[in-house]
């Protein structure tokens, strides 16, 4: 009898009640993730075992019953602990919900929410997100997902968050704008590093350090990173994979599908598959 294969516990549900919320379960007992990024707040809990992740080049326990909560663009990887079978349930949160919540609960003016901690206990909250799950796998009404996710969303802000100020961009973060809005806008072109210094205004080398220490991710990674969101983006939108790999920038599907597990955990042919009901 051949080996069973590992890491291939994987679902997704994309819910058109909710537009901007993905929802993710995985069930690991090795590590299936590298040192990535998400466009939308990462809001999870753990239904069994214990992680370390690393946030931001920081280790963090969480473990059963406990929520795990990370930020847009925050470099982590999330794998289990040694000999631990992990199971989560991940939702993802396009910012612009985040926002908008923030603005109704502490004003226009409240600035971006900020996690106090990237793990919390808190049974209640917990309750109320895991309530959210069961009406969209269960597919209840439109009127009961947007409130549950309001209110989901007030409570973690109110209980677990802060508002950050609006900072005005300093000289590096300026360089480090027009170089990530640069490899955005050409996602599917071949972009060298020279080009890339040269929109910076630095020398190579600089550029990568002062890159790498902003964000956490080399160019290339971070260019990758930009690939593979473009790529679910286009597998949601029901873009066959062979079509996804190749207006996402990958030289053909076998290196789509390669990269795109390292980043995410799963094959685009599981992302595919998410039920979107």
């Amino acid at each position: 009898m051949g080996k069973k294969p590992s890491n291939t516990d994987i679902q997704f549900w994309r819910d058109s009640d909710l537009p901007g919320v993905e929802v993710r379960y995985s069930n690991y007992h090795e590590e299936a993730f590298r040192d990535h990024t998400h466009e939308a707040y990462s809001i999870g809990f753990l239904e069994s075992g214990r992680t370390t992740f690393l946030l931001k080049g920081e280790p963090h326990d969480a473990e059963a019953g406990q929520m795990v909560l990370i930020e847009p663009d925050a470099v982590h990887a999330c794998n289990p602990d040694f000999d631990s079978n992990m199971a989560y349930h991940m939702f993802y949160v396009d910012p612009d919900w985040v926002q908008s919540v923030s603005n109704e609960v502490f004003g226009d003016e409240s600035g971006t929410p900020r996690f106090l901690s990237p793990v919390v206990d808190d049974a209640e909250l917990l309750a109320l997100w895991r309530s959210l799950l069961e009406v969209i796998v269960e597919g209840g009404g439109k009127l009961e997902k947007e409130s549950l996710l309001v209110e989901g969303l007030a409570d973690l802000l109110t209980r677990h968050a802060e508002m950050g100020e609006v900072d005005t961009p300093a000289a590096n973060e300026s360089v480090i704008m027009r170089v990530t809005v640069h490899l955005s806008a050409r996602i599917a072109e071949k972009v060298s590093l020279d080009e890339l210094a040269e929109v910076a205004g630095l020398s190579r080398y600089h550029l990568l350090r002062v890159f790498q220490a902003a964000t956490g991710l080399s160019p290339h990674a971070y260019q990758t990173q930009l690939r593979v969101d473009l790529g679910k983006r286009l597998l949601a939108s029901g873009r066959e994979i062979s079509q996804a790999a190749a207006e996402a920038g990958f030289s053909d599907q076998s290196h789509f599908s390669r990269v795109f597990k390292k980043v995410t955990g799963a094959t685009p042919q599981q992302y595919k598959d998410a039920n979107r009901e």
